[in-house]
């Protein structure tokens, strides 16, 4: 009896020795990586930082301390990012990714691949491949720059005749843009008052990065000179102001104008009568009336010597 009650005991104690769960078993090394964007924006205009980030989250989903490379390409840009993070079991990091473009660069878009690798696990090599990767849209974004001139800043002409106003137009942003084009009002009324005729062919122009673009103005001067200021040469001679402009249809869709302008000084001249003329035809017209009075004095005194034959003749 004693010998089967001592079994019986054994038996029960170990009927309450804990038996491991499944959900007690340590896993295999793993890690999980997260970003709160999948686009990172870069502004590459001029004094622009152009640079751009966007914050990543590493996790160790076991109950053990692993040791996480952290591992970024950005399509050749300059990157900066942590090169490791030791994880606590079931602990996590935020971690910021900055990348850098070069200021002006042309817009476009890149990839970004970040990449989350297990390399130690308690101070082991992990026994397997344990990595996550995430990618990312690097957006260089477009801005607007414009510059204007004009190929002749004063140009003289003759009252009454056509002619063209040049201008280059030229597109300082980094990716193509379609331009507005226009006489400025002021100098438009000033112009059509003074009695220019002022023509643009077209009103909007696509220019490419980087290249220039002639715009051509048709002009005709007025012939109203009898109000104009004589100069030292004795001519009819007055000066205007042609202002035109150029702004950029892209800055105008996104919250600013740049507009930039050009002038033209404009002088027109009408030659006058000159004296030396006048004097001419006056002498030509005296002369013109001494030579008709000197041919009836002629003509008069034939007809007395004719008489005079007469008479004696009788």
């Amino acid at each position: 009896m004693r010998i089967r009650a001592l079994a019986l005991i054994f038996i029960l104690s170990f009927s309450y020795i804990p038996i491991p769960s499944a959900q007690a078993q340590i896993g295999a090394p793993d890690v999980n990586l997260e970003c709160a964007s999948g686009t990172v924006d870069i502004d590459v205009y001029p004094g622009s930082s152009a640079t751009g980030s966007v914050t990543c989250t590493v996790s160790n989903p076991n109950s053990y301390q692993e040791k996480i490379e952290i591992q970024v390409s950005a399509d050749g840009l300059a990157v900066s990012a942590p090169s490791s993070i030791t994880l606590g079991p079931n602990g996590e990091e935020d971690f910021i990714i900055t990348v850098k473009g070069e200021e002006r660069m042309s817009k476009q878009t890149r990839q970004m691949v970040v990449t989350a690798t297990v390399t130690e696990v308690m101070g082991a090599p992990p026994p397997n491949i344990a990595q996550k990767e995430v990618n990312i849209i690097l957006n260089i974004k477009q801005f607007a720059g414009i510059q204007l001139e004009a190929r002749e800043p004063s140009i003289t002409l003759k009252s009454n005749v056509e002619s063209t106003v040049n201008f280059t137009l030229y597109n300082t942003g980094n990716s193509a843009d379609f331009f507005l084009l226009t006489v400025n009002s002021n100098s438009m009324d000033n112009l059509q008052t003074a009695g220019f005729k002022v023509s643009l062919p077209t009103a909007k122009v696509q220019v490419d990065e980087g290249y220039p673009e002639m715009i051509r103005l048709f002009i005709e001067t007025p012939d109203d000179y009898n109000s104009w200021d004589t100069n030292s040469n004795g001519d009819y001679e007055a000066t205007f102001i042609l202002e035109f402009e150029a702004r950029s249809e892209f800055s105008c869709n996104n919250g600013g104008c740049f507009t930039e302008s050009a002038t033209v000084t404009i002088t027109v001249t009408h030659e006058a009568e000159s004296t030396v003329g006048l004097i001419t035809n006056a002498a030509d017209n005296q002369i013109l009336v001494y030579g008709g009075g000197g041919a009836g004095v002629i003509l008069l005194l034939l007809l007395v010597m004719v008489l005079r034959k007469r008479k004696k003749t009788e």
